[in-house]
């Protein structure tokens, strides 16, 4: 659903939420090194993902990011399932594809292949270019509409991914975290990375998987690319190796009044990251419809 702010022409996309949370919620296991892409790997998972984008639909998400945060090559290798690559990533998009039915783009995910947490154990920025654009290639075959290099943590692997994923011909979206003292994870400044990621072919620069007070941060660096920019925050438990403390548990009004900021400074994609549920989207969407022309 694109919808239009009250006070401007501007229309705003609304992407979906949290897939690994809603899958733990589920019964599916997301906690090891595949996340939400442990749903891929029997009939029982992949009924709670269809479960989880159809969720999203029904919320009012206009865009749904299939499965693949964790489906590159060397994060299924790391798993002892490198032969099912690109498979995973295949099926992925395929589940995503079927929820979606026409009503909603879909996104395939390119996370830093290492740990998106620790851009210490990030490649050498040509093995990183080589190993993006060998997922970003699977992704495109399998029918994305667009590409979302996201919860970028290292500038030189995410100016990596972005120029794979454009050398695909598709739309491509960044969106990296923010540290505490307005930087990236790995100390690069973020308003320089949006700028060089839109040089490389990026469309839109976002903030994601950064509590809502990081967003508050971060945006101005984002808004700084001069291409549509917006944010989808983190909820809750924070990762040890992230310099944040816990998050706070939002209600879903109280993350659309968050939301609802950013777009008064400009933000025209806003959805949400882990621990969002179809229930903080469907007030983002509800706050939308309010906003918007009668």
């Amino acid at each position: 659903m694109a919808a239009q702010v009250a006070d401007s022409s501007r229309a705003v996309h609304l992407l979906d939420g949290a897939l690994g949370t809603e899958l733990g919620r589920r019964g599916v296991e997301t906690r090891g090194g595949l996340f939400s892409a442990a749903s891929l790997l029997d009939e029982r998972g992949r009924q709670a993902l269809r479960e989880v984008h159809r969720a999203y639909l029904d919320a009012g998400a206009e865009i749904i990011t299939a499965a693949t945060f964790r489906t590159n090559r060397r994060a299924l290798a790391a798993a002892g399932l490198g032969a099912r690559f690109p498979e995973l990533a295949r099926i992925a998009v395929r589940e995503a594809r079927s929820a979606a039915a026409g009503r909603a783009r879909v996104a395939g995910s390119l996370a830093p292949v290492a740990d998106c947490y620790r851009p210490d154990l990030r490649p050498p920025p040509a093995q990183a270019s080589a190993e993006h654009l060998e997922h970003a290639r699977a992704l495109a075959a399998a029918g994305c509409d667009l590409l979302l290099v996201e919860t970028v943590a290292a500038a030189d692997e995410g100016l990596a991914a972005v120029a794979a994923a454009a050398a695909t011909g598709l739309p491509v979206w960044v969106a990296a975290m923010a540290a505490p003292k307005g930087t990236m994870l790995d100390g690069s400044d973020l308003t320089e990375f949006y700028r060089r990621a839109v040089d490389a072919g990026a469309t839109a620069a976002l903030v994601n998987c950064t509590p809502p007070d990081g967003v508050d941060l971060a945006l101005s660096a984002a808004s700084a690319a001069q291409v549509p920019y917006g944010a989808y925050a983190h909820l809750g438990a924070v990762d040890p190796a992230v310099p944040w403390g816990n998050a706070p548990e939002l209600t879903p009004e109280q993350y659309a009044d968050r939301a609802a900021r950013w777009m008064d400074r400009g933000a025209t994609i806003v959805g949400g990251c882990c621990g969002t549920t179809p229930a903080h989207i469907a007030a983002l969407a509800a706050r939308l419809r309010i906003a918007s022309p009668k």
